[in-house]
């Protein structure tokens, strides 16, 4: 091997190394946060700033970067409790969060990871899961189930400052009795959905009564009006006979025989003087002749 290969391979091992320690340096310094992330930088041990998403550079070896989902994320909450009246109740609850952004320094410096501020948060949410259960008889559980999530929340809400989260939502997806009382749930379901259609069919009958009740009412109301309007007819025809010749009351009175007689006559006829409906039917057929 010549003295120039000699030189040649020097040079080679030379900028080989250069490139090893510098990737050894480059890459550990560069730093890429993704979008619903943040980055602690620990100088040191301690955090003394938050990076934002994107790519950074920073010094290796002395600083190291802890990355915190800033994106909402759900934990899972199982639980067991006794109610007030001794009753067994299970379930679990899903507790959705985020951590405050502007808190990241905290988290870091107080709990570390993420890892461990989950750990943390299950414990928390499951003690006070189980507190309000045990606050409430079953049946206040199983009559009230809608509102058990909300106070849930609300008991989260209070303490989210504490541990440095914002709590988003909360939702019961499961909730267990024991065998006995859930069948004691559904013999008082089964009662109540015969009381139901006890009281649906008592509000039938009533409004079937009410109106046949009604009708009875309207048919005397008109029976009412009739006789009323019969009567002061009768009063007004008796003021106007009243002011009638004794002729026109004649010839009148025949009218009237004449408009209620069926035409038949009579195969008895007591005493009286006929001749009036007589008289009356001739002139009737024969509206020319004279009275």
């Amino acid at each position: 091997m010549t003295d120039k290969d000699r030189k040649r391979l020097t040079a080679l091992i030379v900028a080989g190394v250069i490139v090893l320690l510098a990737l050894i340096v480059i890459v550990p310094s560069v730093h890429i946060i993704p979008t619903g992330e943040v980055g602690a930088v620990r100088r040191f041990g301690v955090v003394t700033e938050v990076l934002q998403p994107g790519l950074h550079l920073r010094l290796p070896f002395i600083n190291t970067v802890d990355r915190y989902e800033t994106i909402t994320l759900a934990e899972i909450i199982t639980f067991t409790a006794h109610t007030t009246d001794a009753q067994s109740v299970s379930g679990y609850v899903t507790v959705q969060y985020r951590i405050d952004p502007m808190r990241v320094i905290e988290i870091a410096n107080e709990y570390g990871q993420l890892r461990q501020l989950s750990q943390r948060l299950n414990e928390v949410f499951q003690n006070e899961t189980q507190n309000v259960f045990a606050t409430k008889s079953a049946m206040d559980l199983v009559q009230h189930r809608a509102l058990l999530a909300p106070e849930i929340r609300e008991r989260l809400i209070a303490i989210q400052e504490q541990y440095f989260v914002i709590i988003t939502m909360v939702t019961l997806e499961e909730m267990n009795f024991s065998e006995e009382f859930e069948r004691s749930i559904e013999m008082v379901a089964i009662a109540d959905q015969e009381r139901r259609r006890a009281e649906e069919e008592v509000a039938r009958q009533i409004q079937l009564a009410e109106g046949d009740l009604a009708v009875a009412r309207l048919q005397a109301d008109a029976e009412i009006v009739r006789a009323e309007a019969d009567a002061r007819a009768l009063v007004i025809m008796q003021e106007a006979w009243g002011d009638l010749g004794a002729e026109v009351r004649e010839i009148m009175l025949r009218q009237q025989a004449i408009g209620v007689w069926d035409g038949v006559l009579p195969s008895v006829i007591g005493g009286g003087d006929f001749s009036l409906i007589l008289d009356n039917f001739t002139t009737a057929s024969n509206p020319n002749s004279s009275y």
